[in-house]
Parts: C-alpha cells; sequence; structure tokens
C-alpha cells in the first residue's frame, strides 16, 4: 500500500537550505509537542515548521490524515545538527494524536515514508547501527550531537518497542518481507498529463525556482520530456517544468 505526498505546505525556492546531503541516513523524530495532538495535528506542525524554518524544520511531518513535505528531500534540513542534517537526505517527524486508532494511521505512514525514501536514496533499513541507515534522533544526539531522545518513548506510549520499530522499518508494518518500498517511476514519454496530487510547476529542471502550485486534476499538457541525471522532468509549452513522478502525475496520452 503506497501513501500520497501533501506539499502544501513545501518551503518556497528562496526557503531553506539550498545544498545537497550526502545520502548516508534517514533521520527519525517524534514532535514532542503533546499540546498539538487534536484532528489536524500534523497540518498544524508543518504550517508552523514552514513559517519558522530558520529556527527548525525537518523534510515531513506525518499524522493519521498524510504525509506534509516541508523541507525538499535530497537538501539539508534543520532537524538534528551537524553533522546529521548534512547525511540525511530526509528527516521526518511523527506528529501527536489523541488516540490508538489515530497513531496506528500515522504510524502506518511513518513507516512507509521512511521505507520510500531509505529506497530511493539506497539507504539500508537498518535501525541505529553502525554505518549508513535509517537513525533515531535519539541515536543522533547518544552519537553525534545533541540532546534529544525521540521517538521511542512517544512510540512506546502506544505499544512499539525499538524491536518492534526495527522490524516495521524491515519489512513495513505488518509485513513479512525486507522487500523495501518500491523506487519511484519517471514518465518517459507523454504528451499530456494529470495531476494527482499538488504539483508545482518549476522555472528550473533543479526544481530550485518556484513558480506556482496547481491542485489535484489539472491538465497538463507537454511540449517534451527531458532527462534530469537519472530521471526525466516534463517541459511545458511556456519553457516550465513539472514532475514526471508517476507518484504525482498520471499520464493521459
Amino acid at each position: 500500500m503506497g501513501y500520497s505526498l501533501n506539499h502544501s505546505y513545501e518551503l518556497a525556492a528562496n526557503a531553506g537550505d539550498n545544498r545537497k546531503t550526502s545520502p548516508q541516513y534517514i533521520t527519525a523524530h517524534d514532535t514532542g509537542n503533546d499540546s498539538n495532538k487534536g484532528v489536524d495535528s500534523g497540518k498544524r506542525e508543518a504550517s508552523y515548521m514552514c513559517g519558522h524554518w530558520q529556527n527548525a524544520y525537518t523534510h515531513a511531518i506525518v499524522d493519521d490524515q498524510g504525509i506534509y513535505i516541508v523541507g525538499t528531500p535530497g537538501y539539508i534540513a534543520y532537524g538534528a545538527g551537524s553533522p546529521a542534517n548534512e547525511r540525511s537526505p530526509f528527516q521526518v517527524e511523527l506528529a501527536h494524536v489523541d488516540s490508538q486508532k489515530r497513531f496506528n494511521e500515522s504510524y502506518k505512514r511513518y513507516i512507509w515514508v521512511i521505507r520510500y525514501y531509505a529506497s530511493k536514496y539506497s539507504i539500508p533499513l537498518t535501525l541505529d547501527g553502525s554505518g549508513n541507515g535509517i537513525k533515531t534522533h535519539k541515536w543522533v544526539s547518544d552519537n553525534l550531537w545533541g540532546n534529544h531522545q525521540d521517538p521511542y518513548g512517544y512510540l512506546a506510549k502506544w505499544g512499539i518497542s525499538k524491536s518492534q520499530f526495527a522490524k516495521d522499518l524491515k519489512t513495513g508494518v505488518g509485513g513479512s518481507s525486507s522487500t523495501p518500498a518500491k523506487k519511484a517511476t519517471y514518465l518517459k514519454a507523454a504528451k499530456q498529463v494529470k495531476a494527482k496530487t499538488n504539483v508545482t510547476r518549476y522555472h528550473d529542471k533543479e526544481f530550485k525556482k518556484k513558480e506556482l502550485t496547481f491542485n489535484s486534476g489539472t491538465v497538463f499538457d507537454i511540449a517534451s520530456v527531458v532527462s534530469y541525471g537519472k530521471i526525466t522532468r516534463l517541459k511545458l509549452g511556456n519553457g516550465l517544468y513539472i514532475t514526471s513522478n508517476t507518484d504525482y502525475v498520471k499520464k493521459l496520452k
């Protein structure tokens, strides 16, 4: 089962850090904010983080309703201090919630998105071990810098032990296979696509200069499909670019 990514709170092109990371860690956090655990706690955390990114921000916030992207994955986020920030192409926060049912739904998304980006950046699904892998904020504090101990305390509150967390990261929630989440698929040819979620238009293939964001359902006519490293981008007739990732757009023709 896969989940969509909500880009409504993603930082603007002139916000955040423009340096790329080294793909070594996925860093796992919880927000630590028990005063914000009602409905839409993830949206509120993402909105606040987007507006106060100079203080701190991660790449995503997860709750039972969605996965909210804030920092651009692959670029440095200010979530765990140096050098962890420079080594983490994806850092994710688990928002606090007020019921076991909501936690269970949040946790499924949390595990999924960690596995998804671990697969994307070829990072091992090992928890708090030596070398590359998935690191908790506690591991970062214990081994590199800081004094945070999340997310183990919050996970334990809802019945998830360290060993269970490690198992779920390996196999997925309720899984029995160590096969990681599938890698993203990029279109190689298209004349028209439809947005499956919010899609942002960019001035450049690097996706550093945003222009406008369009709602799910928007149809785009494609002038050409262009290469960008090992993936592709969709070039529009006006010279702007959108993603060709099939998690975000569906080919119509």
